[in-house]
């Protein structure tokens, strides 16, 4: 079977869930199918620059076509996104409440669809060679990597519909409602990540029929070494330091937590930017670290924290429950709500008073081994790259073999 797996970047160095994911199922399908990745010679997703070099190049395996952007993200985009986001900043739309969200909803459905359009075209990137080149070269599947940009936008529009599939990693974000959106995706199988991500599908898109199917993640396990916290103790976060992840409810909890702990531990945040965090009683930031002393860090933690509220899988979650630790998450995000009701080894919060309380508990040091084990049991059976690469050829099957002559 031949696929092409179109995403909007992709390198090495390339940094972002849905690009790792697209480059992950390209090296697990490629020993058994034709596979190559369609993208863009991209790197910086707010510009769209032109980096690499277009062409083909052969990469772990599989081919890699690269095609120039012809249009990165505009002037325009920023206000556009002020268009769909109604006045609501993408923070405060967790916390609206059931009748401001349906009413902020109805507005948001109700924006016309060259409005909607324009917005995806603006963020950008706009490669046409991808689009020409499914057409002239179709392949028995074609497999778009998220929702939200123009690769899949444009592109879903090249292949036919039996041949079309998206994995959406779609979010309880603003941009997911818009209707376009929903009937453009509803051409294509949808591969999710997880149920909660099915159940997100349908309430996004209530009047469109979908295709869907769970697929899931793998993940390549750390070495499996039982490790006790780190003295003095100390809570992690690793991920993007910004809004999006909802690192701002994590430092309200933390003041609050430091507040009723009488020993509260450190926090400990790795990832880009943050420095406004630095200064704060008890944090520390250390940016961008080795793939080693990640791990180390989510070995030795209390715990790991995971704030953001707009997630469909959430990695380093997954691999800090590999590595024996618990976590924390927000009761805002269904997603890691989901794996943590699975796995039985994390809880959910909302303040800094539940943040003191589970802290004080972990401490003892029983709860969380306990809690690791689980974590580590429930990774290796459902997010192991064996049980991943066993779902992906479900997914797309061997050809059956030709009959004996």
């Amino acid at each position: 079977m031949k696929i092409s797996i179109i995403q909007q970047r992709y390198g090495k160095k390339v940094l972002g869930g849905a690009e790792t994911l697209g480059a992950l199922i390209a090296r697990l399908l490629a020993p058994h199918h034709e596979v190559e990745i369609l993208t863009t010679t991209a790197v910086d997703y707010d510009t769209w620059k032109n980096v690499f070099p277009p062409g083909t190049t052969a990469e772990d395996g599989f081919q890699v076509r690269r095609f120039p952007v012809q249009q990165g993200r505009t002037p325009e985009f920023d206000r556009l996104t002020d268009v769909i986001h109604l006045n609501c900043a993408a923070g405060e739309f967790p916390l609206l409440n059931t009748s401001e969200r349906d009413q902020f909803l109805r507005r948001l459905r109700n924006l016309p669809d060259g409005v909607q359009e324009k917005f995806i075209q603006a963020q950008g990137p706009i490669a046409p060679g991808i689009g020409e080149h499914l057409r002239q070269n179709q392949p028995d599947a074609a497999l778009f990597m998220t929702y939200l940009y123009p690769t899949t936008y444009d592109g879903l529009l090249a292949v036919p519909p039996d041949r079309a599939n998206i994995v959406p990693t779609l979010h309880d974000e603003i941009p997911a409602y818009l209707p376009v959106f929903g009937r453009r995706i509803s051409r294509a199988r949808l591969l999710c990540c997880t149920n909660s991500e099915i159940a997100l599908a349908a309430r996004l898109y209530p009047d469109v029929p979908l295709r869907t199917e769970k697929l899931g993640f793998g993940l390549g396990l750390p070495k499996d070494e039982i490790r006790p916290p780190k003295s003095p103790p100390f809570l992690l976060y690793a991920g993007r330091i910004d809004a999006h992840k909802g690192v701002p409810d994590l430092m309200k909890w933390y003041a609050e937590m430091r507040d009723l702990h009488s020993d509260p531990p450190r926090l400990v945040l790795i990832g880009g930017k943050g420095p406004e965090y630095q200064r704060l009683p008890g944090v520390e930031v250390r940016g961008f670290v080795s793939e080693e002393e990640k791990l180390e860090l989510m070995r030795t933690a209390l715990a790991f924290v995971h704030p953001s509220p707009f997630e469909s899988l959430g990695i380093v979650l997954l691999e800090a429950l590999a590595c024996r630790t618990p976590v924390i998450v927000t009761k805002k995000s269904e997603v890691m709500v989901e794996h943590c009701r699975e796995s039985q080894a994390g809880v959910w919060i909302e303040n800094g008073a539940e943040l003191a309380a589970i802290t004080k508990r972990l401490s003892s040091g029983d709860l969380r081994r306990e809690l690791g084990d689980r974590g580590r049991r429930w990774v290796e059976r459902e997010y192991s790259i064996e049980s991943y690469t066993g779902r992906l050829l479900q997914a797309f099957p061997l050809s059956a073999p030709p009959p004996a002559p």
